[in-house]
This record gives structure tokens, sequence and C-alpha cells, in this order.
């Protein structure tokens, strides 16, 4: 069968953007159930990084890691789109390694939290894992720039202004977090996990804003593009929204105090609402699975 090999790549493409709405869902199901269960669906913890010092804690790192390696995996429609993605899968790995502060609002079970670490048990794992992440991200880049050395070399192919400023950006908060960990460990715990929470989820603001606006380039049917752009600005616009009441609602209302907690399952619902939407139309574009093979790497690229 010689369409076989162009089949699996699509399905391999297909199942990869699925897998990624896959890890949210589950890491928002753990909570709910850490929720349900472990405080009989009496108390919330501030942040879904919190729930990392509950039995919630092999389904946050294990999904974070997971979705980390799709979104590096995946290649963005844009340079500028795969520099984001690739620079948010990093940040993923480094909220999913570095733990927040523990939040102890809440009793986990009983009196005692069985889940809870020393902070010399935090720093040795800290330092575990990050040193290996830092060993193969160093290793991959240099495949990577290895395997992309012709197109690096040549002139006539150098990337965009858009993806030069990206790309310095994003490199800039990953050196900022390496100098950080190498000098100020201590420093490096108390503020990487924000950091890399914050600036992994502006990365994928960034990509959903930056591909609705280069819709245009994925379909022959104006309308049809119209509508795709619609869509996607819908969800921005009421992510922005929502984003805002909840911090409005922090400020003014007394007792609100889960404004990250909302914020971040706002972020997931509607970047999992963006992502389904963007498949749903990368799947229209190409149609059968041999058109699909041959137009891989133009939407990719």
């Amino acid at each position: 069968m010689t369409d076989r090999p162009d089949r699996d790549v699509v399905f391999t493409y297909r199942y990869l953007r699925g897998g990624m709405v896959a890890m949210l869902l589950m890491l928002l199901l753990s909570v709910v159930l850490q929720w349900w269960w472990g405080t009989n669906g009496t108390c919330w913890l501030g942040s879904i990084s919190a729930y990392y010092f509950t039995p919630a804690r092999t389904v946050f790192v294990g999904s974070l890691c997971a979705l980390g390696a799709a979104l590096v995996a995946y290649k963005g429609h844009s340079p500028a789109e795969d520099v984001l993605l690739n620079f948010s899968g990093f940040m993923a790995f480094v909220v999913a390694m570095v733990p927040t502060v523990p939040d102890e609002r809440c009793s986990v079970s009983g009196t005692t939290n069985p889940f809870a670490l020393s902070t010399s048990a935090i720093s040795d794992a800290v330092d575990n894992n990050v040193w290996s992440l830092i060993v193969v991200g160093f290793l991959a880049l240099v495949v990577t720039v290895w395997l992309r050395r012709d197109e690096l070399l040549d002139p006539a192919r150098r990337p965009p202004l858009r993806t030069m400023l990206v790309t310095v950006a994003c490199s800039g908060v990953i050196l900022f977090e390496l100098v950080l960990f190498l000098v100020l460990p201590d420093r490096f715990v108390a503020l990487s996990h924000g950091l890399a929470a914050a600036t992994m989820v502006a990365g994928v603001i960034a990509v959903m804003v930056l591909s609705a606006f280069r819709v245009q380039d994925r379909h022959t049917s104006t309308e049809e593009a119209r509508t795709y752009k619609r869509w996607y600005l819908a969800i921005a616009a009421t992510l922005a929204v929502l984003l805002t009441v909840t911090v409005v609602a922090h400020l003014t209302v007394h007792g609100f105090d889960h404004v990250i907690l909302i914020g971040e399952v706002i972020i997931i619902v509607l970047f999992c609402t963006y992502w389904v939407v963007q498949t749903k139309e990368l799947w229209d574009v190409r149609g059968t699975a041999e058109v699909e093979a041959r137009k891989v790497g133009a939407v990719a690229g």
C-alpha cells in the first residue's frame, strides 16, 4: 500500500494535536478529583501548581512534561509560532520540575500531608531534574543546529525580523532562568516556577493570536478563512474579558482569593477550545489523507 506512510504521518499529526488536549483535560480532572475526594468538596487550593503537594502530583508533573514534549514536537504555522511553541514547551518542563510554594489552606489528609516535601528534598529534586533538562535541551539544540546548518548559513533564508525578535525575547527568559539556577539556586527555586508559568502562558496566547492573523494563508475560500478568524479572535477576546473580570473581582470582592486558580482554568479551557477549533480547521483544509500528507510540510512550515 503506497499510501500507508502518508496516512501514518497524517494520523500521527492528528493524534499529536488530540493528545495535547487530553493532557490538559487530565490535569483539570485530577485537580477536580482531589478537591472532591481530598477535601470533600469544601476547599480549593490557590493554584493548579499547588496541587503538586497533593495526590494529584503525578498527573500534574506527567501531563505538563507530556504537553511540553508535544509543544516542542509540534511544528508551528510560521517560524515565529514555532519558536513560541518550542519556548512554551520548554517552560512547561520547568513548571513541572520546579514546584511552587506549598499552599496550606486545605488539609489534604487529616492533619498531616503525606505528600509534603522538606526544603532539602525539593532542592535535591530541582537540581536533579533541571540539570537533566539542561543537558538534554543543549543536546537537542546542537542536533537541531546541525540538521539545519545549510538553512542557517544561507543569507537568502534569513528569518524575518519578527521571528528574530521573538527568538531573542524567548532566549532571554531561558538565559535568565539558567543564570538564576547556576548562580542563585535558592532564588531559582523561589522564582522560576512563577516566571516559567507566566511566560509559558504568554507564549501560548501569542501563538493563538499569530495563528488567527495567518488563517487566510491556509484557505482558498475567503469566507471560510473569515469564519475561522472570527472564531479565533472571539476566543482571544473572551480570554481577555474573563481574565480581566477575574482580576477585578479579586481586587474588589472581599474573600475572593482564588484569582490564580480561576485564571489558570480559564486559560486551559479556552486554549483547549482554540486547539479543537484549529484541529477542525486543519482537518478540513487537507481533505483526504493523501492530500494531507503532501501538504503537511507547507502548513507546518
